[in-house]
Formats: structure tokens, C-alpha cells, sequence
């Protein structure tokens, strides 16, 4: 399967934990573990942003529960 990217459809591991609200390293292990897919590129990860923002998606309702106090 032969997949084409551009630089405008990749962010950096650190992009995308600031968008994501969690640590670099977080960011790191979510590819080792395949939960996202990363692309190493001389060395540095980057982060389809399609993946960030389909995980973004997932975990945003979870967490407006969390804010709005109607989990409890």
C-alpha cells in the first residue's frame, strides 16, 4: 500500500501532544503501540494530522463529561 503525504499533512510529536494535551512521550508510545501511526523521518517522528485529529475526536467527550461535572 503506497500512502502520499505532504509536509502540510504531518506535525511533529510535540505539535501533537500540545494538541492532544499530553506529553511528547505519550505521543511516542501511542506509535509503538499502534494505537497511532507515526512516520520516522531522518530521525524525527512525525504525526499524520488526520491521526490527531481522529484521536483528538475520541478522547473530547470523554473529557467534556470529565469539565462539565455530569460524570459524577
Amino acid at each position: 500500500m503506497e500512502i502520499k503525504l505532504t509536509s502540510n499533512d504531518l506535525v511533529t510529536a510535540t505539535q501533537a501532544a500540545k494538541t492532544l494535551g499530553c506529553a511528547r512521550l505519550t505521543i511516542y508510545r501511542w506509535v509503538k503501540s499502534g494505537k497511532l501511526t507515526g512516520v520516522d523521518l531522518a530521525g524525527i517522528l512525525f504525526i499524520p494530522k488526520t491521526e490527531v485529529e481522529k484521536l483528538q475526536k475520541e478522547r473530547t467527550p470523554q473529557t467534556e463529561g470529565a469539565l462539565s461535572g455530569k460524570e459524577r
